[in-house]
């Protein structure tokens, strides 16, 4: 006599899932949801640093442009508008008013002999202020400042950096 009831044994499967794949089916979807939000803020987080650091190198780059064109004589140390306009040249998108954003000075100093340096005035009589053989040194000083503002706004951060650069140069004489 053929019995048409299923076999309880064999109907029913010996665990809740048939096979290993069944029972991780969606785990990675999981997984996703989980990392990507702190793979995005990763991301959004290197790019902001990458931003300010850009920025960073172009406002330092404007202070060295400022003070290579003030290094080529005396004259160019003590002409500001043009030491600021070669700042403004070298980073454009950040120096916009050079006027409020470059300052430079002249840094002058009377060397010895035995390599000893004093601080002197840089005017007309910084001759009479160092006797030879004692030789005067000059250099320019240049200092830029601007504002970095990052990619995306962060409620809590400030809207924008000042970032600061500076360069220091012997002036040819």
């Amino acid at each position: 006599m053929h019995n048409s009831w299923p076999n309880p044994a064999r109907s029913l499967p010996s665990s809740p899932c048939s096979s290993l794949s069944a029972c991780e089916s969606g785990n990675a979807l999981v997984e996703l949801a989980f990392s990507l939000p702190l793979f995005l803020i990763l991301i959004a987080g290197g790019s902001e640093i990458a931003n300010l650091a850009w920025g960073s190198v172009q406002i330092n780059n404007a202070a060295r442009a400022g003070a290579a064109y003030g290094s080529i004589s005396r004259a160019n140390a003590a002409n500001t508008t043009y030491i600021g306009l070669a700042a403004q040249n070298e980073a454009p998108k950040f120096i916009t008013s050079p006027s409020t954003q470059v300052t430079s000075t002249q840094l002058c100093s009377c060397v010895g002999t035995d390599g000893s340096s004093t601080s002197i005035a840089c005017d007309t009589n910084a001759l009479s202020n160092c006797a030879s053989p004692n030789v005067i040194q000059v250099a320019v000083k240049v200092n830029t400042q601007a504002p970095v503002t990052p990619l995306v706004h962060y409620p809590g951060l400030p809207a924008s950096y000042n970032v600061h650069g500076q360069a220091t140069v012997g002036v040819v004489q």
